[in-house]
C-alpha cells in the first residue's frame, strides 16, 4: 500500500517569502512531504521559474502539483468563455508539467440552470479537447476535477467518477470540505470510507494508492 504524503496548498505563511521555491523550502523543513502551487488568481510562473522550482522540489524531494486558476466554466454560453477556460486549464498544465508536478485540480464548470446531463456532456467535450492538445504535447499530467462545494457547481462525486472512466487522463480530486458543504454529510469516519469505497468500485484499487485529496480544519 502506498503511504500518505501530507503538504499544504500554497506556500505555507511561515516561509521566508510567498515564492514557490521558498514554499518548496519550507515544506521540506516542517517535515511534509508535497505542495500543491496555487494558480488560482492566474498563472502566473515563467517556464524558467517552472523549471527552477522542479528543480528545488526534487532536491528536497517534494512532490508538487498545481491548482488552475478559479475562472474556469467549460459550460458557459460563450465560446470565448470556454475557449479562455481551456487555455487556462492548459497553461496549468503546461506549466505544472516543466515544475516536475504530477497532477493538477480545477473546478470544472457551472450548471447555469442547464441539465445536469448536457453540462456533464459539455464538460466532457471540452475535456477531450484539452486531452488531445496535451497528448499532442507529450505532456502527462494527470487533470483532476474537483469535487465542489455548491450546488450551483458541476462537481458532485458521480460526474468526477464518470469523467474518470471515460477519459484516459483523468483522475479524481476529492475535497471532503467541499463535499461537506454541499451535502451536510461527510464528517465521520464511515462517511470518508464510504467516498473512498466508491472511488475503488468504479476505478479500482490502484485508484486509492493514486489519491488527490483536499482537506479542510
Amino acid at each position: 500500500m502506498a503511504g500518505l504524503v501530507f503538504g499544504t496548498g500554497g506556500t505555507p505563511h511561515s516561509a521566508k517569502s510567498s515564492s514557490t521555491i521558498d514554499g518548496i523550502k519550507c515544506i521540506a523543513e516542517l517535515g511534509l512531504g508535497c505542495m500543491e502551487i496555487e494558480f488560482v488568481q492566474g498563472v502566473r510562473m515563467s517556464g524558467e521559474g517552472a523549471i527552477l522550482a522542479g528543480e528545488a522540489a526534487a532536491r528536497a524531494d517534494i512532490k508538487l502539483s498545481a491548482h488552475a486558476p478559479y475562472f474556469i466554466n467549460l459550460n458557459a454560453h460563450e465560446p470565448e468563455k470556454i475557449k479562455a477556460s481551456q487555455d487556462r486549464i492548459l497553461q496549468t498544465a503546461r506549466i505544472a508539467s516543466l515544475c516536475h508536478a504530477e497532477s493538477i485540480v480545477f473546478h470544472a464548470a457551472f450548471y447555469l440552470g442547464d441539465p445536469p446531463e448536457k453540462v456533464y456532456n459539455t464538460v466532457k467535450r471540452y475535456l477531450k479537447e484539452i486531452l488531445n492538445q496535451l497528448k499532442r504535447e507529450n505532456n502527462r499530467v494527470w487533470i483532476r476535477p474537483e469535487a465542489t462545494g455548491k450546488l450551483s457547481q458541476f462537481g458532485i462525486l458521480g460526474e468526477i467518477l464518470d469523467l474518470c472512466t471515460e477519459l484516459e487522463g483523468v483522475a479524481p480530486c476529492l475535497d471532503f470540505a467541499h463535499w461537506h458543504a454541499r451535502t451536510g454529510g461527510v464528517n465521520s469516519y464511515q462517511e470518508f470510507a464510504s467516498i473512498l469505497l466508491q472511488v475503488k468500485d468504479r476505478l479500482g484499487r490502484n485508484a486509492l494508492d493514486d489519491m488527490h485529496i483536499h482537506v479542510s480544519s
